[in-house]
């Protein structure tokens, strides 16, 4: 049989500590033709904490490894600077501080060959080190989607998967645009709203084959592009590509949620030009709002009558799945995500 041709793309910034072992892990990856693209951001001066002597040291006798001087605008534009490199079909992405199985490319790999259509396989991800419950019950809604419908009726609750964890056609990273988000927010975020505008097929692998660091300084924590109301604005961003004016499907907004969640999605609505049709304060055990009703049949044209979208900000998954069982006690069951779209 064959060994896969992959390129795993790497971005270092600062990781002299964690750098050896995620290297010798994506080295140790056993029956694929690998190379690994080092792209490596210094500081303003040009300095930084030995990542870039001790890859140079690495280079000198591991022939798998290319070192590239990075741009330093960041993760995404690091990723980009790799990706322009890739000369494989096949493309994966390997954090500077996490883990992996040797056996992680080979079975993501396999995903393909039992499904030709796929553009992209991820797994589900473990963590270690500095833990929280957060974290623990974040992964365990993220490990919990495994087919594209999964991922792609999720995609405006949280980040669906590790884009880092997965196995990729090279042409379809190159067709959703590289990894440089759009607009000061998280890369990963970005990546997966434009991954599913084209859409693009993918799957998540059920074995848990990348490891996640938690320590305090991950950007996940500590970076203001990841708080609240960045996220908030790159979900904005994606919905005004869907049903904004000039959008794939413009069409108005209906909006459940309480609280400071529900002014915030409000303001965002408006600012982002989507129109507002409704907005309803409402809680679990509450009876609900008069709602638009469910799309009836097909005109002649083959189309459902446009109705609002149901767009429902909660951040706690049992909230949502209130929601969705006093729905479907009502008149008719809308459709995720056509019809009823969670957001957080």
């Amino acid at each position: 049989m064959s060994r896969p041709p992959i390129d795993v793309l790497l971005p270092v910034w600062r990781a002299r500590r964690t750098l050896p072992s995620a290297v010798g892990d994506i080295l140790a990856q056993r029956d694929v033709d690998l190379r690994v693209i080092a792209v490596v951001d210094t500081d303003a001066d040009g300095g930084d904490d030995g990542s870039r002597d001790w890859l140079i040291e690495q280079a000198h006798h591991e022939p798998r490894l290319l070192l590239v001087d990075g741009p330093g605008r960041g993760a995404g534009a690091a990723l980009d600077a790799a990706l322009e490199r890739v000369t494989a079909p096949w493309v994966s992405h390997m954090e500077a501080d996490d883990r992996c199985p040797p056996d992680r490319l080979v079975r993501l790999h396999a995903a393909f060959d039992a499904n030709a259509d796929l553009a992209a396989a991820v797994s589900r991800a473990g963590q270690f080190g500095a833990r929280t419950e957060g974290m623990r019950r974040y992964l365990r809604w993220q490990n919990a989607l495994l087919s594209h419908d999964d991922l792609h009726r999720e995609r405006f609750v949280e980040i669906p998967a590790l884009h880092q964890s997965g196995l990729y056609r090279a042409d379809a990273l190159r067709t959703v645009g590289g990894y440089t988000p759009r607009g000061p927010w998280p890369l990963d975020i970005d990546f997966w709203f434009r991954w599913f505008e084209h859409p693009l097929p993918i799957t998540k692998l059920p074995r848990v084959l990348y490891r996640w660091r938690q320590h305090p300084r991950q950007s996940t924590r500590s970076s203001p592009l990841h708080d609240a109301a960045s996220l908030r604005a790159c979900k904005l961003d994606a919905l005004r590509r869907l049903h904004g004016p000039g959008g794939v499907a413009p069409r108005p907004i209906v909006l459940l949620s309480t609280g400071a969640t529900l002014d915030a999605w409000c303001a965002g609505l408006a600012d982002a030009g989507l129109r507002l049709a409704g907005a309803h304060a409402w809680k679990p055990g509450q009876p609900l709002p008069e709602l638009p009703p469910v799309p009836g049949p097909a005109d002649d044209t083959g189309q459902p009558p446009a109705v609002p979208l149901i767009l429902a900000a909660y951040g706690m998954a049992r909230a949502r799945e209130a929601l969705r069982r006093a729905l479907a006690q009502g008149p008719g069951r809308r459709t995720e995500p056509d019809e009823l779209l969670f957001t957080a």
